[in-house]
């Protein structure tokens, strides 16, 4: 209404302008009386400015009245329906407004528009900004993060993961999660940490998606008051397709830690044997021989052994290698 000239676009309405506080309860009390009484004073003004139905502007503050859009035109509260931005401009063309320095009549029939479209900055952080889409990039952080911890080294998914979960909770901080349900979900992340760490039996991955869960459903609760027509939420799809590949992801994670922990350790020389390398010295039974990046003193257990021969390991004595030529192994023996 505070516009020198109002449309609404078909199918709409408005009203509804009761003041609430930030809740969305009622302002109880004195001051809820001083609150709504300074609104109604704003309101009236400016429909009075505008020459505007002043009396429905009160009833849609007092009495939070709302009304559609053919109904707002016969009741003077706005002056014209319009299905766009071109109709608008059609329709306004030859009003009078009135300005501080005196009335003005409007020429913007076929008057070029201009669009101010968002930057590719503004556009990507408006897909991201969406519970579904924040859900999905913690997620995937999440895992990454996982399979960074599980396999030191590879970088790639510890910065994949690190960069989505900063952007899911940009996304969420956005949208004013709720900080329960973000305190679970940084407790999940935990708590999958721990199990690849710790040889707990699934117990802390159920732990880690039950908090998952609860945490996505405490995100947006549904007592949280949002604008008409807006209801942030997870989808339940979202939740149980994010529940059921998690839990397939640790299930493999577990299968996996629990196949290397039941490998026989391996250490120091011991790594050694088996190793092939290259006799960089003849060997009558003693020399030297180039294995596993190094050279070492080695006799030779197999008769002399020329230089420039391939070798095997057979054992490790102290710091001398005991070889054999690798010409006498047989087929179906690995090589290092």
């Amino acid at each position: 209404m505070a516009g020198h000239i109002a449309a609404m676009a078909p199918a709409t309405n408005i009203g509804a302008a009761h003041p609430v506080d930030a809740s969305g309860g009622d302002i109880s009390g004195d001051l809820g009386t001083k609150v709504v009484n300074d609104t109604v004073a704003a309101a009236t003004k400016i429909a009075l400015a505008r020459g505007r139905n002043a009396q429905w502007a009160e009833d849609a503050v007092r009495n939070s009245v709302s009304i559609r859009d053919d109904q707002a035109v016969q009741m003077h509260v706005v002056d014209f329906q319009a299905s766009d931005l071109a109709d608008v401009l059609r329709k306004a063309d030859g009003k009078t407004v009135q300005l501080p320095s005196g009335p003005v009549t409007l020429a913007t029939a076929g008057l070029p528009t201009e669009s101010d479209d968002p930057n590719p900055i503004e556009a990507f952080l408006h897909v991201i900004v969406d519970p579904q889409i924040a859900a999905l990039m913690f997620t995937l952080g999440t895992w990454g993060l996982i399979f960074e911890l599980g396999n030191p080294g590879l970088i790639f998914p510890g910065i994949i993961g690190v960069v989505a979960i900063v952007l899911a909770l940009f996304s969420l901080g956005t949208l004013d999660a709720n900080a329960a349900g973000l305190a679970l979900l940084v407790f999940a992340v935990v708590l999958f940490a721990l199990e690849v760490k710790v040889a707990s039996h699934g117990m802390l991955t159920i732990g880690g998606v039950v908090a998952l869960v609860l945490g996505f459903i405490l995100l947006f609760p549904p007592w949280t008051p949002t604008l008409p027509g807006l209801r942030l939420s997870i989808d339940p799809l979202v939740i149980g397709a994010i529940t059921l590949f998690t839990a397939a992801f640790f299930v493999l994670v577990i299968r996996a830690a629990l196949a290397h922990r039941s490998l026989p350790v391996v250490v120091g020389t011991e790594t050694l044997r088996g190793a092939v390398g290259v006799a960089t010295s003849d060997l009558g039974p003693s020399g030297v021989v180039w294995v596993g990046g190094e050279e070492w003193s080695a006799t030779s257990a197999g008769g002399p052994i020329a230089k420039g021969q391939p070798v095997r390991v057979r054992s490790v004595d102290s710091v001398r290698l005991i070889v054999e030529p690798a010409d006498n192994l047989g087929k179906g023996r690995g090589t290092a």
